[in-house]
């Protein structure tokens, strides 16, 4: 069942959707939503949402628009779609590793900040906050911008459902566990994204990466007053 935390938002929630999406798929149809998704995702990414049409999305694709109107409905609830299935490829690990790490909050954060900071480093991480920037300002798009919202949390609510589970242990002192995972890797990512959206040239090397997470898990920990 999934789990909501303070903020309403629910934990895991968009990993069960797509999951879903997919077992009720024969084998061959499976495939051929994957090859949807992979292309519309490129071509999303590529051209932004508003440049791309079903029909773009098919001619890269292969298949028919029928085919592809009769799994995702339109094209925004194919960018769910692709958001979801995309997400849990990214996050879907840390949400598996999360039990491994019960009482070991800065070698969870280290964990998830290494990962978190390679995805940053990728240059399609620039063409993702891009896109999803966009979104906010179509009309097309507005009707589901609170569920693209809720796919989007997924990184936060894995480590938030992490955090309120130290906290009931007694482990970790915190209000908000939700907020507490937005702070940690908002704080991760600004020093390194926003000038590189900007066209800025940053060190995006490892050694500065391992020093920028260090540094902050070690003011998380402190901040959070781990037991000892």
């Amino acid at each position: 069942m999934a789990k909501k935390f303070k903020g309403g938002h629910v934990m895991d929630e968009q990993k069960c959707c797509v999951s879903n999406f997919f077992k009720r798929l024969s084998g061959k149809a499976e495939s051929r939503c994957t090859k949807i998704i992979d292309v519309a995702h490129r071509l999303f990414l590529d051209r932004g949402y508003e440049n791309v049409s079903m029909n773009d999305i098919v001619k890269e694709s292969g298949g028919s628009l029928a085919t592809v109107y009769k799994h995702f409905g339109n094209k925004s609830q194919l960018l769910i779609k692709v958001l979801e299935h995309k997400s849990e490829e990214l996050f879907g690990d840390w949400a598996r590793q999360r039990s491994n790490y019960e009482g070991r909050l800065e070698a969870f954060l280290m964990m998830i900040g290494a990962s978190y900071l390679d995805l940053v480093a990728d240059n399609d991480a620039i063409l993702f906050n891009r896109l999803i920037a966009t979104l906010g300002y179509l009309e097309e798009t507005r009707s589901v911008n609170q569920t693209l919202l809720d796919v989007m949390m997924h990184p936060v609510n894995v480590i938030a459902e992490y955090l309120e589970n130290e906290k009931q242990n007694g482990r970790i002192c915190v209000e908000d566990t939700t907020l507490c995972a937005h702070q940690f890797l908002n704080a991760l990512e600004e020093p390194f994204m926003f000038p590189r959206i900007l066209g800025v040239e940053t060190d995006i090397s490892e050694p500065t990466h391992h020093k920028a997470l260090t540094q902050l898990v070690q003011i998380f920990c402190r901040g959070l007053c781990v037991s000892q």
